[in-house]
């Protein structure tokens, strides 16, 4: 009965093992593009994480977003030892301040969790902040983001414009 029974699972390992990607491992288009878009970047103090920035630039993503004046972003943001105060938590931090070529963002939306804009998201962390933040955009061709930490130092993120 063993010599039975592992024949019939090698048979269907045999027959399944190289099918093609369907149903549930079927790549989403949507967030493989989101993907090349996102960039990472982490503030450190002595080989401790105390800040981390997640940034998509959704212009060239989304059709709702090109626009030539302005550049938005889906962000997460995670500090460490953060407010609890909502008012003072994550982008409204007083000691964290964020900038795209040095400007300061025209608006900062936060979003939940089950924002709709969460769904293209590459990079999900339950424990950080999520905004859709929007800056004034420039005529360079890279889009320098800047997370800066009164007390720990700087993280730079370059995106290329569109």
């Amino acid at each position: 009965m063993r010599y039975l029974f592992s024949i019939v699972v090698a048979g269907l390992l045999f027959c399944t093992g190289c099918s093609d990607k369907s149903g549930l491992f079927t790549p989403d288009l949507m967030e493989e593009k989101a993907l090349t878009l996102t960039k990472r970047g982490e503030i450190y103090n002595s080989l401790e994480i105390k800040a981390a920035l997640i940034a998509t630039y959704l212009n060239p993503l989304l059709k709702r977003y090109r626009d030539a004046d302005r550049a938005h972003f889906l962000i997460s943001l995670h500090i460490d030892n953060d407010f609890t105060d909502p008012k003072k938590a994550g982008l409204n931090n007083p000691d964290y301040t964020l900038t795209l070529n040095g400007a300061a963002p025209l608006a900062i939306k936060p979003l939940k969790e089950d924002d709709p804009l969460m769904k293209i998201a590459p990079v999900k962390t339950l424990w950080a902040h999520h905004y859709l933040v929007t800056f004034p955009k420039h005529e360079d061709k890279a889009l320098k983001m800047v997370l800066k930490s009164v007390r720990y130092g700087s993280s730079l993120l370059t995106f290329r414009a569109e």
